[in-house]
């Protein structure tokens, strides 16, 4: 025969230290919720580089455009030195205008926006471009962003 010793149990509930953990959680949260509410949060951080001025507060960063470029793995396709490949053109010297055929129309109608609409690609002036591959970068980067990846790309 077994004998059944009973378990003392709490009858005053949860102990305080518990109480006390759970208000401090959701306190953090709720700071953490109102801070990030604002929309003052940087849309991209990259380490090591500064983060680029948003358009029109100042001149794009070139570091943060050279970054990005890294990140998105320009070069897969560009090549390495992104001087081009047989299927892709060259990055080098796209301030004196594009040498792709498929560009020439985008920069004559758009000549100081005509990279940042091609990287973009999400945009109407881009619609029924022959884009070679090219992927639409438009909605996985800011304008902010872009316009440092060209002011990388016009400093080459």
């Amino acid at each position: 025969m077994t004998v059944h010793t009973p378990i003392e149990t709490r009858s005053g509930g949860l102990p305080p230290w518990a109480i006390g953990l759970t208000v401090l959680l959701f306190l953090i949260g709720g700071v953490y919720l109102a801070a990030n509410l604002t929309g003052d949060n940087p849309a991209f951080a990259i380490p090591g580089a500064s983060v680029a001025a948003p358009s029109g507060d100042g001149e794009p960063d070139p570091a943060v455009g050279e970054a990005l470029v890294a990140q998105n793995q320009c070069a897969a396709c560009h090549g390495a030195d992104l001087g081009g490949t047989d299927a892709f053109p060259s990055l080098l010297g796209i301030a004196d205008g594009p040498v792709s055929e498929n560009l020439q129309d985008l920069a004559a109608e758009h000549p100081d926006a005509w990279v940042a609409l091609w990287i973009d690609g999400t945009v109407p002036e881009t619609e029924g471009l022959d884009r070679g591959g090219m992927p639409a970068f438009g909605g996985d980067l800011s304008p902010e962003q872009i316009d440092a990846i060209v002011a990388y790309l016009r400093s080459l």
